[in-house]
């Protein structure tokens, strides 16, 4: 099993280390880790990214693009071009499915052994108000018949990086129904693909989980009712904790804060990730018995997910983690 830590090339995370890859280096092997998983988009890779600590890669996440599948006049919606590629991935599905491709080739030329794709759906009023349209087949068909079309342009119909495709607590694939996900596998046109389990999400996803130990069952129990071949199709895990089961019970109902809409783009997102942050906490593992749900999947990829600000705090919930994993 291959472990890493979750990375972006954005600001944040690079002045962590001074912009220095060689520091970055070195903190991957002061935590024995195999490398990266790395967050690319669309944009044009920077030349000086060492393709040996890529592992793995994040794509992005378009949180509106199911809607736009359902109903392409939102993409003449009057609205900043940042935002709408932001929300929808671009200007029209030919865009989207345009932006897609970039970035899984940013992927390829990184040489990463796999991509992780959101299989979701929630746009920013939603995140208060839980109120959707859809249901999660809704979101798994058109996510399918995105992705179909897509990756149909390369050699044999096969994505040029195995696609990891992640469980969320939005409509779509979030791992707690069986049938959904052996549906979303029946959707699929191509073959290059695999799972990759988050467990804080799906500890949101159930709502239960205020106590770690009690949340470890909770994802085992939620684990032991999918079948053999869906656990031997998890290859990947972004390992984290979450208990934010009262928040995510408690804030079913949130109001839309008043003048939400005449916010800036940039000014209702930041509103929306204060909650998106007390929903999904990124906390470390510190009890021993989170080895069960590794020992469960036998992931060959063990991303450890954490939001940190500073160095400081991700050495520490790194150390705290990994101590956890091998008491």
């Amino acid at each position: 099993m291959k472990e890493t830590v979750n990375f972006s090339l954005y600001e944040p995370d690079m002045k962590l280390f001074d912009s220095d890859w060689g520091k970055i280096r070195n903190f991957l092997v002061r935590h024995d880790l195999d490398g990266l998983e790395l967050f690319v988009d669309s944009s044009p890779l920077p030349d000086d990214v060492p393709k040996d600590l890529v592992v793995g890669v994040h794509l992005p996440y378009w949180m509106g693009r199911h809607r736009a599948w359902v109903d392409p006049s939102v993409f003449t919606q009057d609205m900043e071009e940042f935002e709408r590629i932001y929300v929808f991935g671009g200007g029209s599905r030919g865009e989207v499915i345009g932006t897609f491709s970039k970035a899984l080739e940013n992927a390829h030329t990184l040489e990463a052994e796999y991509a992780v794709f959101h299989v979701s759906y929630a746009e920013m009023e939603q995140v208060y108000t839980r109120c959707f349209d859809c249901t999660d087949y809704d979101v798994l068909e058109t996510t399918a018949d995105f992705l179909n079309e897509a990756v149909s342009v390369y050699p044999n119909g096969e994505p040029p990086v195995r696609l990891f495709f992640e469980n969320l607590w939005w409509p779509g694939l979030t791992f707690l129904d069986p049938m959904n996900v052996e549906y979303f596998a029946s959707l699929l046109d191509f073959d290059n693909w695999a799972f990759v389990l988050d467990t804080g999400h799906l500890m949101n996803a159930t709502m239960k989980c205020e106590d770690e130990n009690c949340s470890i069952n909770v994802v085992l129990d939620v684990l032991s009712r999918h079948p053999e071949d869906f656990i031997k199709r998890i290859e990947g895990m972004h390992f984290h904790c979450s208990l934010s089961g009262e928040f995510m019970r408690n804030s079913m109902d949130l109001e839309i804060p008043e003048g939400f809409g005449d916010l800036s783009f940039h000014e209702r997102l930041m509103s929306v990730m204060g909650i998106l942050d007390q929903m999904d906490q990124h906390m470390p593992f510190s009890s021993e018995n989170c080895s069960q749900i590794v020992d469960m999947v036998s992931p060959d990829y063990l991303t450890h997910e954490f939001v940190a600000t500073d160095l400081r705090s991700l050495d520490e919930k790194l150390y705290i983690q990994r101590g956890a994993l091998r008491k």
